[in-house]
């Protein structure tokens, strides 16, 4: 909630509120993700099978993706410096063979590859072809190349940070890494209910995975929330005729009042930023019900 922009003490209540939530709409993934496996006839959840629960909402699809790319790297990384450190010491250099000397470099190996880059979902259009051609993207690629999804997120923790004092934007540099599995992940799987609700296969990819769809529902809610209080007090303000607070524009003087500290959100806001979430955006149909001709107009 810190990194979203809630910087106060929030309530116990509050902080119940949103744990609830949260746990609820997760182990609710896990059991639809449960269900569609079911009917693909597996006893276990895939992590394709979590990610299809969220496919409608691309941008945190594409999150994901990002996520299990740099996964992948990390994971490519750790396996050269193992080879490098298995491999064989050789103390005069004169007496290196011209087969360690010609090994190929990042780009000529991403050049020669012909496997799909990590984060390659089966819905995906270049999961439908059992043949890869060298030369195509790559993790690094794929990374280097930043979306607008990407730059919005950006923008919205540049406007998050923008106020806070330095000793805030210092706790917000560390909470910001936090996570849910890192520190305690058998307390996670109990808490999300994996082993009752679900069973999942690459326990350590679906936790990390299940983990950062747990957190970005923390931010959104608190996010939304703190809109929501805004909202409310810009009305309030209005309706008692005070000047809202600008930056650039603080008085200064014996008589003159300080504004009020903001109360932190409570759990009216963290309800009403729930039913925001939940509520389906508006579908143009088809008018099949039209009339030829003069019609009388109704009161709406």
């Amino acid at each position: 909630m810190y990194v979203a922009g809630e910087t106060q003490d929030v309530s116990p209540e509050t902080l119940t509120l949103v744990e609830q939530i949260v746990q609820d709409q997760v182990r609710h993934i896990l059991s639809a993700a449960s269900d569609l496996a079911a009917r693909a006839g597996r006893k276990t959840v895939s992590l394709n099978h979590i990610i299809f629960q969220v496919r409608r909402d691309e941008p945190r699809v594409q999150r994901i993706k990002s996520l299990l790319r740099w996964r992948a790297i990390r994971l490519e990384a750790k396996r050269r410096n193992q080879d490098t450190q298995d491999g064989v010491e050789i103390d005069d250099p004169d007496e290196m063979s011209d087969e360690l000397l010609d090994n190929p470099t990042v780009e000529e190996v991403a050049a020669k590859r012909t496997e799909p880059a990590a984060g390659t979902l089966p819905w995906d259009v270049e999961s439908y072809y059992s043949i890869i051609p060298p030369g195509g993207d790559t993790n690094e690629k794929l990374l280097n190349d930043p979306g607008e999804n990407s730059l919005q997120r950006l923008r919205w923790a540049d406007e998050v940070t923008k106020a806070m004092t330095s000793e805030e934007y210092a706790i917000y540099s560390e909470y910001r890494h936090a996570s849910f599995t890192t520190r305690k992940p058998k307390r996670f799987c109990e808490w999300v209910g994996i082993g009752v609700v679900a069973d999942i296969v690459k326990r350590e990819d679906s936790l990390e995975i299940l983990g950062f769809i747990a957190a970005e529902m923390v931010e959104r809610l608190t996010d939304i929330a703190l809109t929501l209080q805004a909202q409310d007090l810009a009305a309030h303000r209005a309706r008692v005729s005070l000047p809202s607070p600008k930056s650039g524009h603080t008085k200064c003087g014996l008589f003159v009042t300080k504004d009020l500290k903001r109360e932190p959100i409570n759990v009216g806001h963290v309800r009403r930023a729930f039913r925001e979430t939940q509520a389906n955006p508006k579908k143009k149909r088809v008018q099949l019900n039209r009339v030829i001709g003069p019609r009388r107009l109704g009161l709406t």
